[in-house]
């Protein structure tokens, strides 16, 4: 260990060590050739297979774009030989790319038109002679001339292949399916939809019903869901995984010549590679923030999946990568070649040009097959089977003799037994029926509702739950009284990465399956008897034990031997159900208000809508987001109207005690979980979820119509009918706490018209209207003081129809939006009369009018690259930007404001304990990003100084466009604020004789700054901050600020400073809590002048730049390397302004502020290797060691000194789930004692 405390060994690190870590990208092994995981041999290739056993064959081909140059059309033309000997049970799938390098010209006229239609006629070309379906999807140089560039290679594809499914997804959408067979399906995805600037394509998603991406991965999800049973191929432009150059990995060739001209970079081409790898900076390679974004999401929907094949481009090779259950084919060698790299133990690559194919058999089984162009000869690389047919283990002669009844339980006795302490914090809930036997009937599945078969599992994101069909094709779910914990994790709080496996036997799924015992296991068994009397549309849940069975089949192994609640799906295969209402057809959410806004013949019925809506505040179910409805559709003349379906009624009467839980339930996320009381003690946080739904359905009801169905209810739901409706529960649970829940509930509904009348004001404050995309007008009347008339009209041949009126006034609404949607509309605002109602007019797609005479409180919201026509008054405000969420309809934007408290705790050497409060205050307006303001104020008093500190920060992050403001304070009576050992690089430290408290410095602060701030997509930050400052230093005694002349005295008077700083930040990691590959890069330069003497004014500069790289495949071993400068650039500064060297960022081994001048220099590296998992613990850990190297020093004016400080140390880190890291560590330097550490993230 010697050898680490010689300045000579720190003068080579210093000369060296950066070197070093721009060569870490030299052990990129990418190349041309073939290459082949280690537990693939060169020469495997499966065994033959009968082609009479094919199901389909696919033809894959990528980023043919140049197919105009020589060794591209040799490529295609072997490809098109094998196509001419293909039946028609195949399918010929261009991976995108497919007009190099500005895809089809938006300008049918432009000169550049012919050479685009000859790349792709070359391609097309292969078509002739081949019996089988052509499918074209775009990439990334598909979108270069923009959405109608798109739509125009679109609209030549389909005319040349004569089939308007030959490009998809069609409509400039971002996702279709399509069935290639009973078995097989084939979902196509715009990928460069999902990584584009939305705001540079005004006319995005026009014609397509998926406007956000949320909403793209909803349906993806869906899709899958709906495939379980099939072999599904995702055709993607955009790999998941990829070791060519887009996934960071470079050949030899490619570190000497890093850029397009071929200059030779020797280094230099290796740290551009570096930083290209870490920084994600292009948004085609894997590591750019919004690609990780995309990937991540897509691979955690399929890591549960074993049916899914992703066949892409974009990497000019050929690939085949198998890792962490995804299986991806890239096969992007239609006309360029670059090199990759086969890293994972089944991968292969091959550098050169060529195509794929994948066979899939009647079986299930899938094949795929890479072909290469050698010398115009086609060589078959590689082949390996990547899906193997489900096997199904049940044996099909198991005992289907059961008994009629079964008594058994939700969960065992001691899942249930919990300590008293424990029911203190959390709670009794309704724990103790989960575990109490109950008596249910068995039920088969081959004579259940006439025989069931089994078709897929459930989607859910609670319930384990089998969808199942009865011979007139009826479906019906049979969903587990059992909760999932994983499978409710992974769907809510962990999108971006698969964790279902784990949370297994963890204390965290403990915890959870725990707090599921706040509702009533049984009580849905009572909602369909009162749904009944109330004329509400629902399902008919029946309890029953399901033994494992022959009937289950493949099932089996997930699903059996429990009680299973049974009910109807509400789909359109239950049209002839009366409790459904005998509709003409049920659809989704999404569906009915896409129906919604395509034509004003569709609607809602309010009244039943209300009805319901004042049902589920009375049994307190909260839970009723968009998915927790189905609409029955009656066509009434040429009318058609949507009556409400609720479903999943689990979450009705809930119980959140517990001294502990209690208080958590008010967190702002959980605050509209409410328990059931006779009361409702917050009717606004009860309907959270519905509320913007409610905004969006009931744009014409008033309060007379919530107090109508209030009464109705009252009239029609009776004491007695309450009683019986729960003798519907097993005759076990009809105990006490039944009693108590039909007492809560009678009391609940003597009050309905009260909280009727509490919720119709919360509507009314923020009114939404949204028209169709049809012709609409809106017309907005003043004519009568304090309130608005609104008529909404739809603008036809014959005239106008007026559709509906509603006014508004000022007491009860303070927003009122008027979306116009599709097509041109007209807003119209008259009258003289005054309203304090601010009016938001956005008018969407097309070229929309607006007539304002009476501007005062309007704000116009349009694009601002289409044309619209404005006649507006002097008062009207515009807001024109191409903005794609300021512009674009979202129903869920309606959101509440928000306040919160939360204790604080904290504790430094100098003044002990502190405690104080945590106030948050969010608002959410009209524009969101993804809050409109925030406001935090943080109070704290210390017990051993009587000290205070007060800070307040406010967020804007929408009041200039893309630009955030930030507006920080900070108070506080003198606390400790720094350490300080006098100026110099070779200053004393004398802890030993001393103590730690002789050189700490207390200081009274109050700080006020603003900054504008820029945000880009990328992980880049720009802004400029006006800084005051003022500082008072404490001459405490006996410690080292007490030596005369030590400082300046005049710092002990308040000091005033003002200043300006400016700053650019970038950072990219590839996970925040445990990086494996990132950058952290920032400039900043900064002003300051006393103000007290404006001479003495000191500029500043300052900049950090880290690397974290794994050295490894699979990050195991992690390099991080951070290099830190700091220069004052005179002498005109007070000592807390200086530059100053130590603590946990820099010299680890000294304390904080230990070395203070005009400049400095540090890096500091850690080698981080992970060891293992603990999985019973509260969630999964990662853990494993750290060893760290620092060194650096200060330069101070007048000062000869030529150390450099070092220190080395070594420690533990834990991390939780890739969310937060625990760690440390201890470092020891050569000059002084050495330093324990302890923190939430890593040090850099």
């Amino acid at each position: 260990m010697k050898l680490f405390l010689y300045n000579h060994f720190i003068t080579k690190i210093k000369t060296y060590s950066f070197v070093i870590t721009l060569l870490l990208l030299l052990n990129s092994c990418a190349t041309h050739k073939v290459q082949y995981g280690k537990n693939v041999s060169a020469n495997e290739t499966e065994n033959a297979t009968d082609t009479i056993k094919i199901a389909h064959t696919l033809f894959l081909v990528g980023d043919a774009g140049n197919a105009d140059e020589e060794q591209a059309q040799q490529t295609l033309e072997l490809l098109h030989q094998k196509l001419k000997k293909a039946n028609k049970k195949s399918t010929l799938v261009f991976l995108g790319d497919n007009i190099y390098p500005k895809g089809f010209p938006a300008d049918k006229n432009d000169s550049e038109k012919a050479l685009a239609e000859t790349k792709l006629t070359n391609q097309l070309k292969l078509t002739k002679g081949f019996k089988g379906k052509t499918i074209v999807i775009p990439g990334n140089h598909d979108w270069y001339s923009g959405i109608k560039g798109l739509e125009n290679q679109a609209d030549f594809v389909t005319k040349y292949l004569n089939d308007k499914k030959a490009f998809l997804p069609r409509k400039s959408c971002p996702i279709e399916d399509v069935k290639i067979d009973s078995t097989t399906t084939l979902i196509t995805v715009d990928s460069e939809w999902f990584l584009e600037d939305w705001d540079n394509h005004p006319t995005i998603n026009d014609n397509c019903d998926i406007k956000t991406r949320e909403a793209f991965f909803d349906e993806l999800e869906n899709i899958l869901n709906k495939n379980q049973e099939k072999t599904v191929v995702l055709a993607i432009h955009h790999p998941l995984l990829s070791n060519g150059s887009h996934g960071g990995q470079y050949s030899w060739e490619k570190q000497l010549f890093p850029l397009e001209k071929k200059i030779p970079l020797p280094v230099v081409g290796s740290f551009i590679n570096l930083l290209r790898k870490t920084s994600g900076v292009s948004p085609q390679d894997l590591q750019n923030k919004q690609y990780t974004i995309y990937a991540k999401r897509i691979k955690t929907l399929l890591q549960g999946q074993k049916n899914v094949i992703v066949v892409s481009g974009h990497d000019h090779n050929l690939q085949y990568i198998n890792k962490e259950n995804i299986t991806q084919i890239i096969s992007g060698a239609g006309s360029k070649s670059e090199a990759a790299r086969a890293i994972n133990p089944n991968d292969f690559s091959y550098g050169g040009n060529g195509y794929a194919t994948l066979t899939l058999f009647k079986s299930g089984d899938a094949k795929v097959t890479f072909f290469g162009n050698e010398n115009n000869h086609e060589k078959m690389l590689f082949e390996r089977e990547i899906i193997k047919a489900k096997e199904i283990n049940w044996a099909a002669t198991v005992d289907n003799k059961f008994p009629p009844t079964v008594t058994t339980s939700i969960y065992s006795t001691k899942m249930t037994n919990k300590s008293l302490f424990h029911k203190f914090l959390f709670g009794q809930h309704y724990r103790k029926y989960y575990s109490m036997p109950i008596e249910a009937r068995t039920a088969t599945l081959d004579t259940l509702m006439g025989g069931l078969k089994p078709i897929r599992e459930g989607g859910g994101h609670q319930s384990v739950s089998l969808r199942m069909s009865d011979p007139k094709g009826r479906e019906y779910v049979m969903r587990a009284m059992k909760k999932s914990a994983t499978v409710f994790l992974q769907s809510v709080a962990f999108k971006d990465q698969y964790v279902v496996n784990d949370f297994e036997q963890t204390y965290a799924e403990d915890f959870l399956l725990d707090f599921y015992t706040t509702t009533h296991p049984y009580t849905p068994f009572a909602i369909a008897s009162l749904s009944d009397k109330l004329g509400l549309l629902h399902t008919n849940p029946v309890l029953y034990y399901i033994p494992k069975q022959n009937g289950l089949k493949e099932f089996n192994s997930n699903f059996g031997d429990q009680l299973y609640m049974v009910e109807e799906r509400p789909a359109d295969n239950h049209l002839d159900g009366k409790n459904f209402g005998k509709p003409t057809n049920i659809i989704s959410t999404d569906d009915m208000m896409a129906n919604l806004h395509k034509d004003e013949k569709y609607s809602v019925d309010q009244k039943e809508y209300i009805r319901v809506r004042l049902f589920d505040m009375l049994i307190g179910d909260w839970d009723r987001h968009s998915d927790q409805w189905r609409w029955a559709e009656h066509k009434i003349g040429d009318k058609v109207v949507y009556t409400p379906i609720p479903r999943d009624r689990d979450q009705a009467f809930p119980k959140y005690d517990g001294t502990l839980l209690s208080i958590l339930m008010n967190v702002p996320a959980i605050r509209h979980m409410r328990t059931f009381k006779n009361k409702i003690d917050n009717v606004k946080w009860l309907n959270r979820e519905p509320y913007p739904l409610d905004l969006a359905f009931l744009k014409t009801a008033e309060e007379k119509d919530w107090i109508e169905q209030a009464k109705y209810i009252q009239e029609h739901l009776s004491d007695s009918d309450i009683d019986n409706a729960f003798k519907n529960l097993p005759k076990e649970v009809q105990d006490g706490t039944i009693e108590d829940i039909k007492r809560k509930l009678k009391n609940r509904k003597k009050e309905l018209q009260k909280y009727a009348l509490e919720y119709s004001d919360v509507l009314d404050k923020t009114v939404m209207i949204a028209g169709t995309d049809k012709k609409d007008k809106f017309i907005l009347n003043h004519n009568a003081r304090k309130s608005i008339e609104i008529q909404v009209f739809r603008m036809k041949k014959e005239g106008d129809e007026l559709i509906y009126t509603k006014t508004v006034n000022d007491a009860r609404t303070k927003n009122l939006w008027i979306y116009g949607l599709d097509d041109t509309d007209v807003f119209q605002v008259t009258g003289e009369q005054k309203s304090d109602i601010k009016i938001r007019l956005i008018g969407g797609q097309n070229n929309d009018t607006y007539n304002i005479e009476n501007g005062r409180k309007v704000i116009v919201y349009d694009f601002k690259s289409k044309e619209n026509t404005y006649n507006l008054d002097s008062r009207t405000k515009t807001e024109l930007t191409d903005d794609y969420d300021v512009n674009l309809y979202n129903y869920e934007k309606p959101k509440y404001n928000v306040i919160s408290g939360l204790p604080n705790i904290g504790y430094n050497p100098d003044d002990g304990v502190k405690v104080g409060v945590n106030i948050n205050y969010t608002v959410n307006n009209f524009k969101q990003n993804p809050y409109t303001q925030r406001h935090v104020f943080n109070a704290f008093y210390y017990f051993a100084t009587g000290g205070l500190e007060f800070n307040y920060a406010a967020h804007f992050p929408g009041l200039l466009g893309k630009w955030v403001i930030d507006v920080e304070s900070l108070y506080t009576t003198p606390n400790f604020a720094m350490n300080y050992f006098g100026f110099g690089n070779e200053t004393q430290n004398n802890d030993d004789q001393l103590g730690l408290d002789y050189n700490r410095v207390r200081i009274r602060k109050f700080n006020v700054s603003g900054a504008i701030r820029h945000v880009g997509r990328y992980g880049s930050e720009f802004s400029v901050q006006p800084i005051f400052q003022r500082m008072t230093v404490e001459e405490t005694e006996d410690r080292y600020i007490d030596i005369p002349n030590i400082v300046n005295p005049i710092v002990f008077d308040s000091q005033n400073y003002g200043g300006l700083k400016v700053k650019y930040l970038f950072k990219n990691a590839d996970f925040v809590s445990k990086p494996t590959l990132g950058i952290a890069f920032m400039a900043s330069a900064t002003w300051q002048t006393n103000l007290n003497d404006t001479k003495q004014n000191f500029p500043t500069l300052e900049s950090i730049l880290g690397f974290t790289h794994k050295i490894d495949p699979n990050g195991k071993l992690v390099l991080a390397t951070l290099i830190k400068g700091k220069a004052v650039l005179n002498n005109n500064f007070d000592f807390y302004h200086g530059a100053a060297l130590g603590g946990d960022t820099d010299l680890r081994g000294y304390r904080n502020e230990r070395f203070l001048g005009n400049s400095y220099f540090s890096q500091s590296s850690d080698l981080r290797f992970s060891i293992g998992k603990i999985q019973r613990t509260v969630a999964p850990l990662t853990y494993g060691i750290l060893g760290g190297f620092d060194y650096g020093r200060i330069w101070l004016d007048g000062e000869d000194s030529k150390k450099w400080h070092q220190d080395y140390g070594g420690g533990l880190w834990l991390n939780a789930i890739n969310v937060i890291t625990a760690r440390i560590s201890y470092f020891q330097s050569p000059d002084e004692k050495g330093r324990v550490i302890f923190g939430a993230a890593y040090s850099f």
